[in-house]
C-alpha cells in the first residue's frame, strides 16, 4: 500500500503473511484497538475461549472500574490473594441464588471495620477474634481470659438450657437460680459452714 495516497485502505478477504502494523489503531465492527486500550462502542463484550482464561498482570493488580471509577480490585500482596473494595465505606457483598431466590449470604461492612453479617447459619469449629470466641451479639461472648473460660453477658442474664428447658439462670445481680436438684458429692460451703457427707 506504499503507493496509496489515502489514510484508509479497504480490502475484501485479504490475507497477510507478515506482521501488520497500524500505529493509528485497528477497528473491527464495534471494537477499536488502539495503544493499550481495546474499546467496544456499544453492546456487551464476550470473551469465549476453548481453553482456560489466564490474566497475567506483572504489576500484581487487577482493577474493576465503572465509568472510569475504580470500585474494586484484586491484588497480589506478598503472594497473598487480596480482594479490595476501593470506594470509601462501601461493602463487599457475597450474593447468590437459593432455589431461584436471590440471597445475600455475607456482607462485609467496610464502614464498620469489616464487620461480617451472615444471612444464615455459620458452620465452624470456632469463631474467634483476639482470643475470644463470640457466641452472639449484644455483648454476649464466650472467651478465654488469662486461661479461664468465661461466659459473659454485658446487659442481661446468662441462661443455660438443656433439653429445651432452662437449667440455670445467672441474673445481673450474680444470683444463681437452678431449676432442678443441686448435687455436690464433694460437699457444699456456705460462708463458714461446710456440709459434707453426713456432717455439718
Amino acid at each position: 500500500f506504499s503507493n496509496l495516497n489515502t489514510d484508509k485502505a479497504e480490502l475484501s478477504g485479504a490475507t497477510f503473511t507478515g506482521v501488520v502494523t497500524a500505529n493509528a489503531g485497528v477497528k473491527v465492527d464495534n471494537f477499536t484497538l488502539d495503544g493499550t486500550t481495546l474499546a467496544l462502542s456499544s453492546g456487551d463484550f464476550t470473551l469465549d475461549v476453548a481453553g482456560e482464561i489466564e490474566l497475567d498482570a506483572d504489576g500484581g493488580k487487577w482493577l474493576f472500574k465503572d465509568g472510569g471509577v475504580q470500585i474494586g480490585r484484586i491484588e497480589n500482596s506478598s503472594s497473598n490473594f487480596v480482594i479490595k473494595s476501593s470506594v470509601n465505606n462501601k461493602d463487599i457483598i457475597f450474593n447468590g441464588e437459593d432455589g431461584d431466590n436471590n440471597i445475600t449470604a455475607l456482607t462485609l461492612d467496610m464502614s464498620a471495620a469489616g464487620a461480617a453479617t451472615f444471612n444464615s447459619t455459620i458452620s465452624s469449629g470456632a469463631i474467634t477474634s483476639s482470643g475470644n470466641i463470640f457466641m452472639s451479639t449484644n455483648g454476649s461472648l464466650l472467651r478465654n481470659s488469662g486461661g479461664a473460660l468465661q461466659l459473659q453477658s454485658d446487659s442481661s442474664s446468662v441462661v443455660l438450657r438443656s433439653n429445651n428447658a432452662t437449667a440455670l439462670t445467672l441474673d445481673t445481680s450474680q444470683n444463681a437460680t437452678f431449676a432442678g436438684t443441686i448435687t455436690a458429692n464433694a460437699g457444699v460451703v456456705v460462708d463458714n459452714i461446710t456440709i459434707d457427707g453426713n456432717e455439718i
